[in-house]
């Protein structure tokens, strides 16, 4: 909405003559653009400073005249004056409604149209942390009553390892390595509690006076690495480097240095040198194993990739696979492979199978899923996109890709749109509130009526929020016509189902020039809200087929190319 348009809308609506249609355009432009809701309060205001001029010299009208704006939250009966400080709880009250809300959207000219619903709701909001540790690793871990992930905070009250390595990192800087079965709880960033197992913490010098407590009392670091172990027998404490204070429940508080070692029980120190040294690893040592297995999952991945490369229903597989350097080209794997089967050139782009090569324009390298540097395409940046050409007609039609969403940021996040939105051309695209979008824009829609039209466009439930932040998730979107059906699927799990009526059903998909993460050529509107469509985000992995795939081949996917999946000797 152009600053014209905008100022028009709001005279109109102050005028009571601005029509539902106008109503819904200008309420979602002011849910997206601050500068927007600025310009509307400053015009609101305005009118209600003119109001009250002519009220002072009205008399008793003041009671009986008020703007139409002032009567939008009004209940039933007769109109009255809203004063400026309920003016303006009004319109905060409306701005968070707004952020918490969906608008559908329909834009006709020419004959055609792109819905969506794209107002950020409240999972744009950053959402407060509960917990003092985040699970920074873990090796054949075994949890009771519960799942965590790496990158998840530790939940409140006590946890249950059964078995299994974890390594948490404390708010306050602390490494701790737990070995199960163990029983903990972290009560705040510089005090947990072992209520039974080992566990190894190297504290920072900003952490000095970390507190581990057991039943047995506690034990206050000084410095700098020191191991536990909570049993039948009592607390052993280990002091691998620098100085700790033991409070016993019992008797006088014991100093210990590198190298000493005391076991208490509930009368108090028993032994000096106990038994054997604690035996858990230490947080180097854990993050070595951990860098070993994430090696192994990569490896299992790229195996899977080689195997996916052969599949002849593959349009294009887009990866960096590690690739250093400052090449602007990404590859189509399903292409490379063709070549070094040796097709004829004059094949590489007739056939159905084969799609272009990618043309990187502004996305910057980061670290993929893998941890690795530059095997990602951030497009975060204004204008990023990745050009490729689909050639051809297909059938049906599988996206999938592995994305890191920092934020959605705008009313359309683009994963895969064609240049312009003709007849037969798919977008697939991620709304501000959180649902994945899909649609293939059908023929003769010009005779279709709105609510006809509107079923061309299957929306998943909503399934991002904040939470997902910066973590790698799998999205894959199936359309399959000869079972009338669009499956969303969120790490290889279906979200949604969703029939595709029969005056919808295409066979002859054609996507030519399309964008990664962006729009090309965009149609029916040119203000940036609509138009600015690159997603905020990362993506390492993008993978077009020519037919359906199953929900088992989906799975498939995802359990070889997550980086999180133990392996069997995990």
């Amino acid at each position: 909405m152009t600053p014209q348009q905008l100022q028009q809308s709001i005279d109109a609506l102050l005028d009571g003559q601005l029509s539902e249609a106008d109503f819904l355009t200008l309420e979602a432009e002011l849910s997206v653009n601050p500068q927007a809701r600025q310009i509307y309060l400053q015009r609101i205001e305005l009118d209600q400073l003119l109001s009250d001029n002519y009220r002072s010299d009205a008399g008793d009208k003041r009671d009986q005249e008020t703007t139409p704006a002032m009567r939008v939250a009004t209940s039933a009966g007769p109109p009255r004056m809203v004063s400026r400080t309920l003016l303006l709880t009004i319109l905060a009250a409306a701005a968070c409604l707004l952020f918490a809300t969906t608008l559908a959207w329909q834009i006709l000219g020419n004959g055609s149209q792109d819905l969506a619903a794209g107002i950020p709701s409240t999972a744009s909001e950053e959402q407060s942390a509960i917990g003092f540790a985040v699970l920074s690793g873990q090796a054949q871990a075994v949890w009771k009553d519960q799942s965590l992930k790496k990158g998840q905070l530790i939940p409140s009250g006590i946890q249950h390892l059964q078995a299994g390595l974890i390594q948490l990192e404390l708010f306050s800087g602390v490494q701790l390595v737990i070995q199960g079965d163990a029983s903990f709880a972290i009560e705040s960033p510089m005090q947990v509690r072992l209520l039974h197992g080992k566990a190894r913490a190297l504290v920072p010098e900003a952490a000095h006076g970390f507190q581990l407590l057991t039943s047995e009392g506690q034990v206050v670091d000084l410095g700098t690495e020191f191991s536990v172990k909570v049993d039948h027998s009592g607390t052993q404490v280990e002091v691998l480097e620098g100085e700790v204070e033991l409070h016993p429940n019992v008797g006088e508080m014991k100093n210990l240095i590198t190298g000493q070692r005391l076991l208490v029980d509930q009368a108090g120190p028993v032994s000096n040198q106990p038994g054997q040294p604690i035996s858990v690893v230490g947080p180097k040592e854990m993050q070595n194993r951990l860098a070993k297995q994430q090696n192994q999952r990569l490896e299992r991945w790229q195996n899977s990739v080689n195997e996916l490369l052969q599949d002849p229903r593959l349009l294009g597989h887009y990866s960096l696979d590690g690739q250093l350097g400052y090449s602007r080209v990404l590859p189509n794997g399903a292409l490379n492979q063709q070549v070094r089967n040796e097709i004829p050139p004059i094949e590489k782009l007739s056939r159905k199978s084969v799609a272009s090569q990618g043309a990187i324009v502004a996305a910057q390298r980061d670290a993929d899923r893998w941890g690795r540097d530059q095997s990602s395409l951030d497009f975060s940046p204004v204008g990023s996109r990745v050009r490729v050409l689909v050639p051809g007609e297909h059938n049906a039609l599988t996206l999938m890709c592995w994305v890191k969403i920092n934020s959605l940021d705008r009313m359309y996040n683009s994963l895969f749109l064609t240049d312009g939105h003709e007849v037969g051309e798919p977008h697939w695209q991620i709304l501000a509130d959180g649902r994945l979008f899909f649609s293939i824009k059908p023929d003769d829609q010009d005779k279709m009526t709105r609510d006809q039209r509107q079923q061309q466009i299957y929306h998943s439930p909503p399934f991002w929020d904040t939470s997902l932040s910066g973590k790698w998730i799998m999205l894959c979107t199936v359309y399959d016509p000869d079972q009338q059906q669009v499956t969303h699927y969120l790490n290889g799990d279906a979200m949604s189902q969703h029939p595709i009526p029969d005056h919808l059903i295409i066979k002859q998909i054609k996507i030519g020039a399309a964008s990664i993460c962006n729009w090309s050529e965009p149609m029916y509107r040119t203000d940036p809200t609509f138009v600015v469509r690159n997603l905020n985000g990362s993506i390492d992995e993008f993978a077009i087929f020519d037919a359906p795939l199953s929900g088992q081949e989906v799975k498939q996917l995802y359990q070889s190319g997550n980086p999180y999946l133990p392996l069997s000797n995990d």
